[in-house]
Protein backbone atom coordinates (compact mmCIF):
# COMPACT_ATOMS: atom_id res chain seq x y z
CA UNK A 1 0.00 0.00 0.00
CA UNK A 2 3.03 2.46 0.56
CA UNK A 3 4.23 4.03 -2.68
CA UNK A 4 7.62 2.96 -3.80
CA UNK A 5 9.27 5.73 -2.70
CA UNK A 6 8.48 6.96 0.80
CA UNK A 7 10.67 8.73 3.64
CA UNK A 8 9.51 6.51 6.30
CA UNK A 9 12.19 4.29 6.74
CA UNK A 10 14.41 7.36 7.04
CA UNK A 11 12.06 8.73 9.46
CA UNK A 12 11.87 5.93 11.96
CA UNK A 13 15.33 4.99 11.70
CA UNK A 14 17.56 8.11 11.55
CA UNK A 15 14.44 10.55 12.41
CA UNK A 16 17.99 13.69 13.16
CA UNK A 17 18.36 12.90 9.04
CA UNK A 18 15.03 13.10 8.18
CA UNK A 19 15.32 16.77 10.25
CA UNK A 20 18.40 17.53 8.39
CA UNK A 21 16.98 16.73 4.95
CA UNK A 22 13.62 18.60 5.75
CA UNK A 23 14.46 21.26 8.01
CA UNK A 24 13.11 23.95 6.50
CA UNK A 25 9.08 22.79 6.04
CA UNK A 26 9.40 21.17 9.25
CA UNK A 27 10.78 24.93 10.54
CA UNK A 28 7.83 26.27 8.65
CA UNK A 29 5.55 23.46 10.60
CA UNK A 30 6.64 24.19 13.70
CA UNK A 31 6.13 27.67 13.61
CA UNK A 32 2.40 27.61 12.52
CA UNK A 33 1.77 24.85 14.88
CA UNK A 34 3.18 26.90 17.80
CA UNK A 35 0.93 30.18 16.62
CA UNK A 36 -1.96 28.05 16.20
CA UNK A 37 -1.61 26.18 19.43
CA UNK A 38 -0.85 29.28 21.30
CA UNK A 39 -3.96 30.74 19.86
CA UNK A 40 -6.12 28.07 20.31
CA UNK A 41 -5.02 27.75 24.10
CA UNK A 42 -5.73 31.69 24.83
CA UNK A 43 -9.49 31.26 23.02
CA UNK A 44 -10.20 27.94 25.51
CA UNK A 45 -9.29 29.96 28.08
CA UNK A 46 -11.34 32.75 27.45
CA UNK A 47 -14.04 31.37 25.95
CA UNK A 48 -14.15 27.50 27.04
CA UNK A 49 -13.18 24.14 25.35
CA UNK A 50 -16.71 24.17 23.23
CA UNK A 51 -14.91 27.12 20.84
CA UNK A 52 -12.94 24.69 19.24
CA UNK A 53 -14.63 22.85 15.94
CA UNK A 54 -12.74 19.61 16.15
CA UNK A 55 -14.28 17.33 18.21
CA UNK A 56 -11.05 15.26 19.60
CA UNK A 57 -9.79 18.15 20.31
CA UNK A 58 -12.74 19.19 22.72
CA UNK A 59 -12.78 16.42 24.32
CA UNK A 60 -9.31 16.18 24.69
CA UNK A 61 -9.39 19.76 26.65
CA UNK A 62 -12.36 18.74 28.48
CA UNK A 63 -11.01 15.24 29.44
CA UNK A 64 -7.25 16.98 30.35
CA UNK A 65 -7.84 20.88 30.49
CA UNK A 66 -6.63 23.68 28.44
CA UNK A 67 -3.20 23.19 29.97
CA UNK A 68 -2.75 19.86 29.21
CA UNK A 69 -4.82 19.20 26.32
CA UNK A 70 -3.69 22.27 23.85
CA UNK A 71 -0.40 21.20 23.65
CA UNK A 72 -0.90 17.52 24.00
CA UNK A 73 -3.69 18.06 21.33
CA UNK A 74 -1.18 20.12 18.92
CA UNK A 75 1.75 17.41 19.26
CA UNK A 76 -0.23 14.88 18.03
CA UNK A 77 -1.61 16.30 15.00
CA UNK A 78 1.60 17.37 14.14
CA UNK A 79 2.91 13.97 14.41
CA UNK A 80 0.24 12.73 12.40
CA UNK A 81 1.47 15.38 9.63
CA UNK A 82 5.09 14.13 9.78
CA UNK A 83 4.16 10.74 9.39
CA UNK A 84 1.85 11.09 6.55
CA UNK A 85 4.16 13.68 5.10
CA UNK A 86 6.81 11.03 5.29
CA UNK A 87 5.07 8.20 3.36
CA UNK A 88 5.22 10.45 -0.26
CA UNK A 89 8.99 11.05 -0.16
CA UNK A 90 7.93 13.34 -3.75
CA UNK A 91 5.76 15.83 -1.54
CA UNK A 92 6.58 15.64 1.85
CA UNK A 93 8.13 18.98 1.85
CA UNK A 94 5.30 20.45 0.48
CA UNK A 95 2.88 18.53 2.59
CA UNK A 96 4.71 20.03 5.84
CA UNK A 97 5.32 23.61 4.62
CA UNK A 98 1.63 23.64 3.44
CA UNK A 99 0.37 22.68 6.59
CA UNK A 100 2.79 24.78 8.22
CA UNK A 101 0.97 27.17 6.57
CA UNK A 102 -3.05 25.97 7.13
CA UNK A 103 -1.95 26.31 10.99
CA UNK A 104 -0.73 29.95 10.35
CA UNK A 105 -3.98 30.79 9.01
CA UNK A 106 -5.57 28.97 11.81
CA UNK A 107 -4.07 30.87 14.26
CA UNK A 108 -4.59 34.07 12.54
CA UNK A 109 -8.55 33.07 12.31
CA UNK A 110 -7.90 32.47 16.24
CA UNK A 111 -6.65 36.13 16.59
CA UNK A 112 -8.79 37.61 14.87
CA UNK A 113 -12.16 34.96 15.68
CA UNK A 114 -13.14 35.11 11.98
CA UNK A 115 -14.82 31.79 12.32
Amino acid sequence: MLPRRTELPLLLRTPTKFVGRYWLPLLILLIGATADAITTHANSVAYGAGIEVHPVQRWMFELVGNDVGVPLAKCLQVGFVVFVAAIWKRWCPWVLGGCGGLYGLAAASNHFLWL
